[in-house]
């Protein structure tokens, strides 16, 4: 077994097979370590005394003890499948109970050090009810509750403050005496408003998330410890629960698990049971009509809980567990605690009948999905809660394992390193199984999808969609609909243009079955254009002078250039250096001069970085435009795309960095030249997002009849 599992696991140091034999974990015996075995800690002793928690001195000792962790080879696959993937970083919420940090916090950090070791990287979130109440009794104030929330004021808020930055040091203090790196942030996370101040007092909901602290710490190597304060538009300092906060916090972070550690590791039933498993689309309505007396904050953290996953996608769950179960609840199969997932309302059932197909979704297939493209596609319909992918076929991918390539950085084709930064890794609403097949123009009309498939995605290059399209349209199926990602159909007036957000764009689009989805910078090009050519009667008229066409100059990132190595995605080429290609006569010029109905001057380049697109727009006011100032142009673009959650109006010029790896377009830097009447405006948009991927999807939404933005992370 021993030097199977090592031959499995190349991240791993194989040093360490010796034999058959598994060399003991610091400070534990391997004595009845076998599978179902009683764990005990990762490292350390498990005493009271924090001193005894022992850092691991190798990778052998990580590979050990997760040997002693998994107990199937599904769970050693499972760990290689998620964690094994270089420049990818995981990350986990778990929310620690009061209890916890005051009676076990030496098996938590021992725990959660073993998670760092093993590639996860923690986010803590803590509360302190239990020093919070011995405080207040031994100051004679009587805690008082109301809907599971603290009432908290004034005094009850200076006391919550001293608490909660204790509790957070200890923690911290833990975790850097096992020397594990851990950063403290106290304040500066959750913007909240007050609950209801009349009743509850200084007690706060959350209603934004700044994650900067968060980001940094990550990216320094250090455990991020959030204490659950909040702060409101004004500056007031509010309690925020900490199931709450660790709602709130995973909703926004999309991480790969959320935990919740309690003393009674999981969740106990009146008679003293624990339950292996809460089915929120089964159980929560009879679990929620209990009465909770004297219990009220089992009833919010249960309310949390389902909240939660009814923003996470459906295959994901959320566990109770101990902090000594803790390595197990993430890293295996098997759970000791209680795991609490969506389910499916319309069957009673959970997790499996998602598996199964039982829920009534759009099925969609894939044509072309090796390329950047296709990675983003697979990650936004795997989001998306009323789409199933169902068939991805790529040639080159035949036979790997979807969700892997989707949760894999993408590589740049001359060096095959990642081309961006990692990014978290999250439960895509994808089959495990799925795999990428090929599927020719030849294999369309007999393969299984045929007729089985709702939605067809062409994300093959220009000059391949056509004739797939054509093989498509042939079938017997005709309630179906096709949705090309290439130039080719740009110019058939029989297929729709995809652009919500133009005049008319909406209603052309609703009950399409044939989509031509925009170019990257026509996108962009068109966004920032727009409003200067009218097309919103009541918003403005053509205000350019039609003797001189707007010039376009556009920069994008080196994903525009495909997989395939070239120069404009040549590292070595592009070091210090902006590249231009294609200066005229590029097909998005005339792309962008179709949809605007007047002559537009396009000179494209190529950038030092992986993602993302500025447009620098020039255009010519008409004498008679009645546009005098900047401000004046602001103004008309913010009353253009007043409402559109796409779209992101402001005075400053945009950054790209800003708006890499986001589904939005920004437009801004409005300037006016007085003497010349010329105008100039500045657009940044995400080429695989918004260029891409999400406008599909986005398009795909407004066609079927679902909400405009369902799948796509909307900020």
């Amino acid at each position: 077994m021993w030097r199977r599992v090592a031959k499995q696991m190349p991240a791993l140091s194989r040093a360490s097979a010796r034999g058959s034999q598994v060399t003991a974990w610091p400070a534990l015996s391997t004595a009845g370590a076998g599978a179902g075995a009683s764990l005990g800690l990762p490292f350390g002793s498990g005493s009271s005394r924090f001193s005894t928690v022992q850092r691991p001195e190798s990778t052998l000792d990580v590979t050990t003890g997760l040997l002693k962790i998994v107990s199937s080879e599904a769970d050693i696959q499972e760990y290689l499948h998620v964690y094994g993937t270089p420049g990818v970083t995981r990350t986990t919420v778990i929310k620690i109970g009061g209890e916890v940090i005051e009676y076990e916090l030496d098996t938590l950090v021992s725990s959660l050090l073993f998670l760092k070791e093993a590639g996860l990287f923690p986010i803590l979130v803590h509360g302190a009810g239990p020093q919070m109440n011995a405080e207040l009794e031994r100051q004679g104030v009587e805690p008082e509750y109301v809907g599971g929330n603290r009432v908290t004021d004034q005094k009850t808020l200076a006391i919550a403050k001293k608490i909660f930055l204790n509790a957070n040091r200890k923690i911290v203090d833990a975790l850097v005496a096992a020397g594990v790196p851990a950063r403290p942030i106290t304040s500066g996370v959750f913007q909240a408003q007050f609950k209801d101040e009349a009743v509850y007092g200084y007690v706060g909901e959350v209603s934004k998330i700044y994650g900067d602290s968060v980001e940094a710490a990550i990216a320094n190597g250090q455990i991020p410890v959030l204490s659950c304060l909040g702060e409101s538009a004004g500056g007031q300092t509010l309690n925020i629960n900490a199931d709450v906060a660790a709602r709130e916090l995973a909703i926004n972070l999309q991480p790969y698990k959320t935990i919740f550690i309690n003393s009674k590791g999981g969740w106990i039933e009146d008679d003293g049971k624990k339950l292996k498993e809460i089915n929120m689309a089964k159980d929560y309505a009879h679990m929620a009509a209990r009465d909770y007396t004297g219990r009220q904050g089992t009833l919010l953290k249960l309310n949390e809980i389902n909240a939660l996953l009814q923003n996470l996608p459906s295959s994901s769950s959320v566990a109770l567990t101990s902090a000594s179960a803790l390595s197990r609840e993430i890293l295996s199969r098997c759970s000791t605690g209680t795991v609490c997932i969506k389910g499916d309302s319309s069957t009673g059932e959970g997790s499996a009948a998602v598996a199964t197909g039982a829920t009534k979704k759009h099925r969609v297939g894939l044509l072309g999905a090796r390329g950047y493209v296709g990675r983003e596609l697979i990650r936004v319909i795997g989001n998306h809660p009323e789409l199933e992918l169902v068939c991805a076929s790529s040639r080159a991918l035949v036979g790997q394992k979807v969700v892997e390539i989707a949760n894999a950085p993408p590589l740049n084709p001359h060096t095959q390193r990642p081309a961006k930064p990692a990014e978290r890794a999250t439960r895509l609403n994808i089959a495990e199984d799925l795999e990428f097949c090929e599927l020719g123009l030849d294999d369309i009309p007999t393969s299984p999808y045929a007729d089985s498939v709702d939605v067809w995605v062409l994300a093959l290059p220009n000059g391949h969609c056509e004739k797939y399209a054509k093989a498509l349209d042939a079938l017997k199926r005709q309630d179906k609909l096709i949705i090309d990602l290439s130039a080719d159909q740009r110019f058939n007036d029989e297929w729709v243009y995809g652009l919500p957000e133009a005049p008319g764009g909406r209603s052309r689009l609703q009950n399409a079955t044939h989509i031509a989805n925009p170019g990257c910078y026509a996108t962009g090009s068109q966004l920032g254009l727009l409003p200067l050519l009218g097309g919103k009667p009541e918003v403005s008229g053509k205000l350019l002078d039609a003797s001189i066409p707007p010039h376009v100059f556009g920069v994008s990132g080196y994903s525009g250039a495909g997989t395939n190595p070239s120069l404009a995605n040549d590292p070595k080429a592009l070091k210090d250096n902006i590249i231009a290609y294609k200066s005229v006569n590029h097909i998005h010029e005339h792309e962008i001069s179709r949809q605007l109905g007047t002559p537009v001057r396009f000179m494209p380049h190529v950038g030092p970085y992986f993602q993302g697109i500025h447009l620098t727009l020039s255009a010519q006011l008409a004498e008679n435009s009645g546009i005098t100032s900047a401000e004046q142009v602001h103004e008309l673009y913010q009353e253009f795309f007043a409402g559109e959650a796409l779209v992101k109006v402001t005075p400053n010029v945009p950054f790209v960095k800003d708006n890499s790896f986001h589904p939005h377009a920004a437009v801004g830097g409005f300037q006016l030249d007085p003497d010349t009447g010329r105008v100039v405006v500045v657009a940044t948009i995400d080429n695989l997002l918004k260029g891409a991927a999400t406008q599909a999807v986005q398009n795909i939404n407004v066609a079927l009849g679902l909400d405009e933005y369902a799948g796509i992370q909307v900020e």
